[in-house]
């Protein structure tokens, strides 16, 4: 007997865990202040019996309805990748985009300027009023405009754009670490809910065996010891069924918790019809982007050793007494800082530093990626084959159950020997509905390991 499968376990969603005023204030912070206010204002008319037409009143009860009935649905996925995308927009990283990438290319453009940094004003003055006061007076205005240095402004404009080229690296790299824990949840969750519906359906045929037994032990074509050991059985297959409720529940609030979603998508990973090269693998890329964006400091660094020079454009106006007319100098002058190793040292070694990291990281990196690819390969391969080997031994095991299911209504054997077919029909099926899940992970863990989202 093979009852109908069960719907995934689900985690209640929060409106179903609160009171109506809770699903309102949630529709309040997702919705735009204006839609959340009108259905506000639509459930407080209705509640104080507003003197309103008949049809306007139940369009206002519907739209209600619809706008609750949306606050409680809860979050669900259609495939893997939605899953992905939905944990990405979680991530800190990924709501930060935005104002990272504004800022590099902030820096971009301050590195295509015609200056290196905004120009300056100064304003003196010089009197002899509080000593001699004999009139000598002298007033001076001056611009001082910074100057790049020969290179710098294409160093400064290489450094920006290898930054711009490391942060979409950068997110692309934690995009993929983070597909791999969505993948791993999403399984171990497929595989804790696989245990739970065997579990169930053991539970279900335990049941009604421990009902057929009762009714011969009634009719006396069997002994109180076999309904025992029946009852016994049921015990035990509902213990198991308690557990397995526990650890599916468990697995899916960590897959809900790492991706906001209640509800496990229901479309698998297919594996990558193209396998890409290594060298395109996003940790790989980003660890490239580090090193480039090193190489860029340490060639700005080694390059650039002063400060930027400043032109001085002054204005002078000027007097020594009372009895003397003003008169007006114009001075233009270069101001040169002298170069110094001790400016720039520790940033020459900070960025040689990163850069060596990143091209070590790199050859560990690619090694550990193409023994991953070999592992995965031959792991999907052992699952494929396995898979069939399972699916042969279910068949068998069922055919046995429902020939010695007979044989036992006939009375032809005791109930250990039933009992015994039954587990073997059950631990086939759950052995084969694992084998179908592992085959699954093996599929999601290759293409983790050639970099392929899902």
């Amino acid at each position: 007997m093979t009852p109908p499968e069960l719907p995934p376990l689900q985690i209640p969603s929060l409106c179903t865990l609160h009171a109506t005023s809770g699903c309102l204030k949630q529709q309040e912070a997702s919705a735009p202040p204006a839609r959340s206010g009108d259905v506000l204002n639509v459930l407080k008319l209705l509640s104080r019996g507003a003197r309103l037409p008949h049809r306007t009143r139940v369009r206002l009860a519907l739209a209600a309805l619809a706008a609750l009935l949306a606050c409680a649905a809860p979050a669900q996925a259609q495939t893997l990748r939605e899953a992905v995308e939905t944990a990405w927009q979680r991530q800190p990283a990924a709501q930060a985009q935005t104002f990272r990438s504004a800022e590099l290319a902030a820096r971009a453009k301050a590195a295509n300027a015609w200056v290196p940094s905004p120009p300056s004003i100064g304003l003196s003055e010089r009197s002899d009023r509080f000593n001699r006061n004999a009139g000598a007076r002298e007033v001076e205005a001056e611009l001082s405009v910074p100057l790049w240095l020969p290179g710098q402004r294409q160093r400064e404009s290489a450094l920006a754009a290898a930054e711009q080229d490391l942060q979409r690296d950068a997110l692309e790299g934690a995009k993929w670490k983070l597909a791999g824990e969505v993948r791993e949840a999403f399984w171990q969750a497929r595989s804790a809910e696989v245990d739970r519906l065997a579990a169930v359906r053991r539970l279900t045929d335990a049941t009604a065996l421990t009902t057929d037994v009762e009714r011969r032990l009634k009719a006396g074509d069997l002994a109180r010891t076999d309904f025992n050991q029946a009852k016994g059985a049921e015990h035990t297959a509902r213990a198991v069924v308690n557990e397995a409720e526990v650890r599916t529940a468990r697995a899916l609030l960590s897959f809900t918790t790492l991706t906001g979603l209640e509800t496990l998508p229901a479309a698998d990973e297919a594996p990558a019809a193209n396998a890409p090269p290594l060298t395109a693998h996003p940790a790989l890329r980003q660890l490239d982007r580090i090193a480039l964006a090193a190489d860029a400091r340490v060639r700005l660094a080694t390059d650039i050793r002063r400060d930027n020079p400043e032109l001085t454009l002054a204005y002078r106006h000027e007097r020594s007494s009372k009895a003397e007319a003003y008169g007006g100098a114009i001075t233009v002058g270069i101001r040169i800082p002298l170069a110094t190793d001790a400016r720039n040292e520790p940033k020459i070694a900070a960025a040689n530093a990163d850069f060596i990291e990143a091209r070590t990281a790199h050859a560990l990196l690619r090694g550990q990626l193409q023994a991953e690819v070999l592992a995965s390969q031959r792991e999907l391969q052992q699952a494929r084959a396995g898979l069939v080997l399972v699916e042969e031994r279910q068949r068998l095991a069922a055919e046995n159950d429902q020939l010695l299911g007979k044989a036992f209504s006939l009375g032809e054997i005791d109930l250990a020997t039933r009992l015994r077919t039954a587990a073997e029909r059950h631990a086939a099926d759950a052995d084969s509905a694992r084998s179908r899940v592992e085959a699954g992970r093996a599929v999601s863990r290759l293409n983790q390991a050639f970099g392929v989202l899902p």
